[in-house]
């Protein structure tokens, strides 16, 4: 296998009001396992704030809570700062490469250091896990590919962005799996524990694969037609998202941006509008708002949702871009 070549892969931001990407990247037959960590972990470092020292101290804390009690006197100061700034990608099996699947895999790739900088919950990442069986609480931008891997040869896969949805057979291949690894665990806990209370190893309930709401699968089939282009599309499917769900802000803030796009300024405003009535701390519909204000010459408005953009946001530079443009502008014409 170990050639060259390329394979896709998905992106899942924890911001909802962004959509789904599909993307593709290169390897080479000497990078082809550590390619992908290599870009995520790029990506997680670009994307986060710089940690706070309340964050830092959280995170050393935890660090040494892991090195045993008699070697913690030989960790120093410069060793713990170097491990508070490799930034590592967590790697979780949703789907695990096995001999009944043909050694085929899927994995969910994760900020190892989102919980220290509190990063956004992903809903619809956690969403995914949780159909394949993970109850868990994805934090931070998350991202899903494919891998072949026997121990003997590994190769990437492709992962395409329609098959994230609860109905896609690798999802319900890996609730199986989980469902059975979950059932000989609690086997194995109620053999070694034959004395204990029968109820020690009753089984919860099996997590259930949930489908897409009509709304949810308006506004993903709204993301695909955006990222190819088709902006008359996405925007029909946008209003029907919103048309079957009055309450789905992010569908609102989506349609301000294609609205931007097709040069409708006052209908994104509208949009933008109504996305943060739902949802007032949506920094993305700020930021459209903003961008619709300006091209309606609404100078002081746009600036107002630039500065509300950043005091949610401090480091977000499209809006410290944006409102010192404004204000240069601002000032030229005085």
């Amino acid at each position: 296998m170990g050639k060259n070549g390329k394979f896709q892969y998905v992106y899942i931001p924890a911001d909802v009001s962004e959509p789904l990407q599909e993307l593709s990247l290169s390897y080479t037959e000497e990078d082809q396992v550590q390619c992908l960590l290599h870009k995520l972990r790029e990506h997680f470092r670009q994307s986060k704030p710089a940690k706070t020292a309340e964050q830092l101290q959280r995170q050393r804390q935890q660090l040494l809570a892991n090195v045993p009690e008699e070697s913690r006197a030989q960790i120093n100061e410069q060793m713990l700062g170097v491990a508070t700034d490799l930034g590592t990608v967590e790697s979780i099996a949703l789907l695990s490469n096995s001999r009944d699947n043909g050694f085929t895999g899927v994995n969910l790739y994760c900020d190892d250091e989102a919980s220290f900088v509190d990063a956004l919950p992903n809903p619809r990442a956690s969403e995914i896990a949780f159909c394949c069986g993970k109850q868990m609480q994805v934090q931070g931008d998350a991202f899903l590919a494919r891998v072949f891997d026997n121990e003997d040869d590994f190769e990437r896969l492709d992962f395409t962005l329609k098959e994230v949805t609860s109905s896609a057979p690798w999802v319900k291949e890996a609730a199986a799996q989980n469902e059975a690894k979950r059932k000989g665990d609690q086997a194995d806990t109620i053999l070694q524990s034959m004395q204990a209370p029968a109820q020690q190893g009753k089984q919860s309930s099996p997590a259930e694969v949930t489908e897409l709401t009509p709304a949810e699968a308006a506004r993903e089939s709204g993301n695909a037609a955006f990222k190819k282009g088709d902006l008359q599309k996405a925007l029909e499917l946008y209003t029907e998202a919103v048309e079957q769900d009055r309450s789905m802000a992010a569908a609102y803030s989506n349609r301000a941006l294609v609205n931007l796009k097709l040069g409708q300024a006052a209908a994104a405003e509208a949009d933008a509008n109504q996305a943060l009535q739902l949802d007032p701390k949506m920094v993305k519909a700020l930021l459209r708002r903003a961008a619709a204000r300006k091209a309606l010459g609404q100078t002081e408005g746009a600036v107002e949702d630039y500065r509300a953009a950043m005091k949610l946001q401090p480091n977000n530079k499209e809006a410290a871009q944006a409102l010192q443009d404004l204000q240069a502008s601002k000032e030229l014409s005085q």
